[in-house]
């Protein structure tokens, strides 16, 4: 008898303790799907929902406001999700908030993160209104895309073992210049050249500035120039001297003749008188074969006056 009544007692209390891990299960997962609070739904549309599932959680400001109530495929790109959402948040949900799908964690389950308007609009989302969204990342297509950049870098790793092996081996320019000391010798020779080129100006450029040479003559002293200014002043007696007797010429009796000749050639006319009276300004430039013509008709005045 105390037998069946301890096992009663043990039952009941089993029973009892179920009841109530039931109860707050049913009260935890409840208040978890919002069972137990004031909701109202949105919606919204992607393309692609990236392993959403419903009863996932909606997140603002990073506290979890609400689940996702239920998802339609509408056509081949536009995918419904009806959103339950909180009461208490309606106040701060902007018609211009943007819902967008995201994970929970590196590696943690899909949710949707609804990000807040902008400050200056004063609309607010009521129930059954469709809230902006944001398209989810294709992570296929991610990954699609560094995988062509391992393959990309495995042949780029490849290519520059290859040239690494060339230059080691000692081919090509950059080979020579790691390994041999070629170009460091022309480099040297080179840089020794210029130094003998510069010396060499250098001196170049004080004999100069020293006045010795032509150059330095030319730069540092007036000695052509002195020279050529007696050249010049030489020239230009001369010049006045041969002027001086070719006046004398056209004065003499024994070239009046000649003078009055070319006059006439020239049809100006000029008598003796006018010749005479202008032997100032007659050109002095007499051509070789004038000047030989001068002379035959000195010799044959001096002939005839010897004869006489």
């Amino acid at each position: 008898m105390k037998a069946n009544i301890s096992q009663k007692i043990k039952i009941g209390i089993f029973t009892i303790a179920g009841i109530l891990l039931f109860v707050v299960g049913i009260f935890l997962i409840g208040s978890k799907k919002n069972m137990f609070n004031d909701t109202f739904l949105i919606y919204g549309t992607f393309r692609n929902v990236g392993g959403l599932e419903i009863g996932n959680n909606i997140r603002f400001a990073g506290i979890n406001v609400g689940t996702v109530e239920d998802i339609n495929i509408v056509s081949d790109t536009t995918i419904r999700i009806d959103m339950r959402m909180q009461t208490k948040v309606k106040p701060f949900l902007k018609a211009d908030a943007l819902a967008s799908i995201g994970s929970d964690g590196l590696m943690g389950d899909k949710l949707i993160t609804i990000t807040s308007g902008s400050a200056n609009e004063v609309r607010l989302l009521g129930g059954g209104s469709r809230i902006r969204t944001v398209n989810p990342v294709d992570f296929e297509k991610v990954l699609a895309k560094f995988t062509n950049v391992a393959d990309n870098a495995e042949i780029i790793t490849r290519e520059l073992a290859g040239m690494a092996v060339q230059i080691s081996t000692g081919h090509g320019s950059i080979s020579s210049l790691l390994y041999t000391d070629k170009l460091s010798k022309s480099l040297e020779g080179t840089a020794n050249n210029a130094e003998h080129i510069t010396a060499s100006l250098s001196g170049i450029a004080s004999q100069v500035q020293a006045g010795k040479g032509s150059i330095g003559s030319l730069i540092y002293t007036d000695t052509l120039s002195n020279r050529l200014d007696k050249a010049v002043s030489t020239v230009q007696q001369a010049a006045y001297g041969f002027s001086e007797n070719m006046k004398a010429l056209q004065g003499n009796i024994f070239f009046r003749g000649y003078y009055k000749r070319k006059a006439k050639e020239g049809n100006k006319g000029p008598n003796l008188t006018e010749a005479t009276a202008t032997t100032d300004s007659v050109d002095a430039d007499l051509s070789e074969h004038e000047l030989e013509e001068l002379i035959a008709e000195a010799q044959k005045a001096l002939e005839a006056k010897r004869k006489k």
